[in-house]
């Protein structure tokens, strides 16, 4: 049987899997991105760029004449000219934690496992384990298979396919194309992050991290538009939208450890109330997290209040050394002297910024940018610190 040199085949949720995984293998663009099932047509090669990939709807893919020689095949015509298998998904699996995979493994561990036992680095991730509800083995994978030989030892791409995870990944260009279903939470951000004088952004275009020509903050188009004249930002999900603009949320579930004489501390002063909380919210070996200890603290009496707060207190940063400026930059922007100013000044309006930089947590809406248009010098001056700009030559 001959195979057409052109093809494509839509992306749909029963094969964008394997189909992924091909495009993984020989993709040199937008490699980051994860095929979309109904969005996406894998193709065998785009003519513009090393994407392999075609976003649009198979209508919308048709009806563009630079693909009229491009042939659509199944799935099983796919596997014939790529030489690629499906990806088998072995009902007992297993996988040893590493340093490198352990975070990614842990997550799916501690939203699956229903039990106070602890996982490691060294140990075993399993499907599940034969004799109780801990999910792993305390041990190697070679000591696991020795011992449970019906398991199968899988990579982490294979772990990844298994459980729908991805690793998440904060690029520096992003962006996202506003959908009726998330164009609220988009435009939220966006009208936070932006003078007054944009307000064309609606559905349809494309939410970027920023703009390269101006401060607008999108792309009057389609995301796939976006992409193709700016190949450096790269598409995110939803739900990477919400980690990268919302650092705050990712602080709040990031897991934590107190002693277990603390915890035991807390649970012997605990009402009932207080100790069905911790019972929920805190294991037995003290793994917790910052937002179960603000919580701990919200519900606590007046004199355990402050022993919580010096106890944890990384857990509440409004108490730190640090100032907190975000609610300037939710109220106005991060620019605040005024046009007016900076021209009497004879200064840039933007000379001195609120940093507004969700990448960088420690300097986040906690300091000063100044602008690169100057050189800046900080002197001390009889006691006195001064920052002086100065023009560059």
């Amino acid at each position: 049987m001959t195979h057409p040199e052109k093809w494509h085949i839509p992306v749909t949720e029963d094969n964008h899997a394997e189909l992924n995984r091909w495009r993984q293998s020989v993709a040199t663009g937008h490699r980051s991105h994860q095929l979309r099932p109904k969005l996406d047509i894998l193709l065998s090669k785009h003519i513009k760029d090393g994407s392999y990939y075609y976003a649009s709807s198979l209508e919308g893919f048709k009806d563009d004449p630079d693909y009229n020689d491009y042939q659509e095949i199944t799935l099983e015509q796919f596997r014939q000219i790529t030489n690629s298998q499906p990806m088998k998904q072995p009902k007992h699996w297993c996988i040893e934690a590493t340093k490198e995979n352990f975070s990614e493994l842990k997550a799916w561990w501690e939203e699956n496992a229903n039990t106070d036992f602890d996982f490691q680095v060294g140990y075993t991730l399993m499907s599940e384990h034969p004799h109780d509800p801990s999910k792993y083995y305390n041990g190697s994978v070679a000591q696991c298979l020795f011992e449970y030989p019906q398991f199968v030892e899988i990579t982490l791409e294979q772990f990844r396919q298994i459980t729908n995870s991805q690793p998440m990944k904060q690029p520096k260009h992003w962006c996202i194309e506003a959908t009726k279903e998330n164009f609220e939470e988009l435009y939220v951000w966006w009208k936070k992050n932006v003078s007054r004088r944009y307000y064309y952004f609606e559905v349809g275009c494309t939410l970027m991290s920023n703009h390269l020509h101006d401060e607008s903050k999108y792309y009057s188009g389609s995301v796939a538009q976006c992409i193709f004249e700016y190949p450096q930002f790269v598409e995110i999900s939803l739900e990477q939208f919400r980690q990268i603009t919302n650092p705050n949320q990712t602080i709040m579930s990031k897991p934590i450890q107190i002693s277990r004489e603390l915890l035991n501390e807390y649970y012997n002063a605990a009402t009932l109330e207080q100790k069905a909380y911790l019972t929920e919210h805190f294991k037995l070996d003290g793994s917790t997290t910052i937002k179960a200890i603000r919580g701990l603290h919200d519900m606590a009496c007046e004199g355990w209040k402050p022993k919580i707060k010096k106890n944890h207190p990384d857990c509440f940063p409004e108490d730190s050394k640090y100032f907190d400026f975000s609610r300037y930059v939710r109220n106005k922007s991060w620019s605040f002297v005024s046009k007016e100013v900076c021209e009497s000044l004879g200064l840039v309006p933007d000379f001195i910024q609120v940093r507004n930089n969700s990448s960088n947590l420690e300097t986040h809406h906690r300091s000063f940018f100044l602008s690169s248009e100057y050189k800046w010098e900080l002197k001390f001056d009889e006691g006195a610190m001064v920052l002086i700009p100065t023009k560059k030559s």
